[in-house]
């Protein structure tokens, strides 16, 4: 329904429903739920430590993060000092919120006023790390000027926005008068005024990653709580609804994103939020869940999901990855293949975020956790050919699982990695041959002469040549492409012409293929072929594989990383081995190892070949 419907339709069911009944998050208005909630013993560490902070806070109040704080990020590039301090000034809001529509006691009133006038208070509540937003350059200057920038909608402010008018609406009867005053003046101010009182784009609005889905949604189901006059309502949500046509062009017709299963969850669980708002407000007249393309997106990440709470990772993704379980019963109503997440993959409740837990609980409530139906599948797999990722997943007699996964696309991706041909191999809850993942997010991480230098999102950090001393390119024009793609019952057979990844004066073409092959009465094995042709003979030639498990050298052409065996033509290639300590946004100091293979002889033409074995 996201791509048929018209502002017409959209303006008709607003003014229609205006003065009919209705109830915004119904399930949150019921005193029953969460009663059961409160008395649920999978929640019990949850509000335990929940009341133990709330108490904490109201006897040690939160301070405000510092103008030193906020302008680190320009200093320095450190953006974690302030986003820490921010956060824990945030928590308030959702901490309360919830012990407040559990108890009506006096302190959590008050420390939920607290929190709200202490967040009205902050100058800005766009993070310091996307000032400027409407810069091409951004961030380069924008902390040079004599004067801040504009007002934006980031991320934060949007979120914000939605979770200050849910709570309200929720709890006005026994807010302060004032409270509900300030939080309508600040949002008109910050949200409603920048963005729809200004036709100039969002930088977020030209984009087709996360963000669109995360700032529009936030705005749209912030005017949903807030904007009556049902008229204007339609014009602020014909805006939002054309942010997420663009949004959903990022995906392509098999519902995979370029960003990973992380990032997925994070737009698209917004975009649920505001569907189902939505939905509530025009009495199910507008049910953008039931656009045909939600059932292919709600399913990606299923393919994304291994074993041993490890995922595929491409891109800027956390090597484990949890889903929100809420989200998922509440999909399986429009997508009723969908499966749940089996226990390493099912997000826990955590302080801090209104909009995810409390809809983690309240949507999983009276739902029955359905039977995984991939339980009784032996073989996953899917060639998702618009952003070309390949995945295939399969199950031994014993229930552990052995994965391939490999990615082409584009070097300009959102939250890029230049990673043309990289690959991950999957054993029994290891990603053996590996994905680095994110790196620490800071302000010279997005930028480009700084990003690709680094492990975590250059080629030399993933499972790709080197080829004549030279790395994939940044940027659109250095692409593959999928020029064959087979699956059969025993096999995956894919090649990719890697040619444009590399500006690369001697080579003419380079292809991987990966021959995947499952077959049921014999181990799984991978081999890889690359093929190379140039018009002057290379100086030189690199094969590189990253793995997260120590190799072990155990033979002439025989690498051993626990189950799998790495075997190439020794005689063709010299070895060297380094391990390496890669920071993340997540985790610091995380070991993973770089196996670097040197061609001996520099022809033309060269075949290289590597079987990877996964034995015992």
């Amino acid at each position: 329904m996201l791509e048929q419907i018209t502002f017409r339709q959209l303006k008709n069911a607003l003014e229609e429903t205006q003065h009919q009944p209705r109830t915004l998050y119904s399930e949150a208005h019921s005193s029953e739920k969460w009663k059961r909630i409160r008395e649920d013993v999978n929640y019990a560490e949850f509000w335990h430590t929940l009341e133990e902070k709330a108490t904490h806070v109201l006897e040690n109040p939160v301070r405000a993060p510092l103008f030193s704080e906020f302008t680190l990020f320009g200093d320095t590039g450190d953006r974690a000092i302030y986003q820490k301090q921010q956060d824990d000034l945030f928590v308030g809001i959702p901490m309360y919120s919830m012990l407040a529509l559990i108890e009506d006691k006096e302190e959590w009133k008050t420390g939920l006023e607290n929190a709200i006038w202490q967040i009205c208070n902050q100058y800005t509540w766009v993070s310091p790390a996307h000032v400027g937003l409407y810069h091409n350059d951004y961030p380069n200057g924008i902390w040079d000027q004599p004067l801040p920038p504009r007002e934006t909608v980031d991320l934060y402010a949007g979120m914000t926005a939605f979770t200050l008018a849910e709570t309200v609406h929720l709890l006005k009867d026994r807010l302060h008068p004032w409270i509900i005053h300030r939080v309508n003046e600040e949002i008109h101010k910050r949200i409603f005024h920048v963005y729809f009182n200004d036709p100039t784009p969002q930088n977020w609005e030209l984009k087709t990653n996360n963000w669109p889905a995360v700032c529009s949604s936030s705005i749209g189901a912030t005017a949903i709580y807030m904007i009556e006059d049902s008229e204007k309502l339609a014009g602020m949500l014909w805006r939002v609804i054309g942010v997420l046509r663009n949004y959903f062009s990022g995906f392509d017709e098999q519902g995979a994103t370029p960003e990973g299963p992380a990032y997925w969850q994070f737009g698209f669980s917004h975009f649920v939020y505001f569907a189902e708002l939505l939905k509530e407000r025009t009495q199910g007249r507008i049910a953008l869940l039931t656009d045909a393309k939600v059932e292919a997106i709600s399913q990606f990440p299923q393919f994304c999901m291994l074993s041993g709470g490890k995922v595929v990772n491409f891109s800027d993704s956390p090597e484990e990855v949890t889903l929100n379980p809420g989200l998922i019963q509440r999909l399986q109503q429009y997508v009723p293949t969908l499966e749940l997440p089996t226990d390493h993959y099912r997000m826990r409740p955590v302080i801090g975020n209104w909009l995810d837990v409390t809809r983690l609980m309240l949507w999983s409530l009276d739902s029955e956790p359905s039977i995984s139906a991939s339980d009784g599948e032996r073989v996953q797999e899917q060639v998702f050919t618009g952003n070309q990722w390949v995945i295939s997943k399969v199950k031994d007699a014993e229930g552990g699982m052995t994965a391939f996964a490999a990615k082409g696309g584009h070097n300009e991706e959102p939250h890029n990695h230049n990673d043309l041909g990289h690959f991950i191999l999957h054993v029994d809850g290891d990603n053996v041959l590996a994905d680095l993942g994110l790196g620490v997010y800071t302000k010279q991480y997005f930028q480009p002469s700084y990003r690709y230098e680094m492990i975590n999102a250059g080629s030399h950090g993933h499972s790709v040549p080197i080829v004549d001393g030279c790395r994939q390119g940044f940027g659109k024009s250095y692409r593959s492409e999928i020029v064959h793609s087979q699956i059969s019952d025993d096999q995956v057979h894919v090649v990719m012409d890697l040619t444009k990844a590399y500006d690369c004066v001697s080579l003419d073409i380079f292809t991987r293929e990966f021959l995947w092959d499952h077959s049921v009465h014999k181990a799984p094995q991978l081999i890889v072929r690359d093929r190379v042709i140039c018009h002057t003979k290379p100086e030189s030639f690199q094969e590189i594989f990253i793995s997260c498990i120590q190799p072990r050298v155990i033979g002439a052409g025989r690498i051993q990383m626990n189950k799998v065996a790495l075997l190439y033509n020794s005689e063709q290639w010299e070895l060297d081995m380094e391990e390496m300590k890669v920071d993340s946004h997540y985790k610091i100091g995380t070991p993973f190892y770089r196996i670097v293979l040197n061609r001996t002889r520099m022809e033309l033409e060269m075949l290289s070949e590597f079987c990877f074995e996964i034995g015992e």
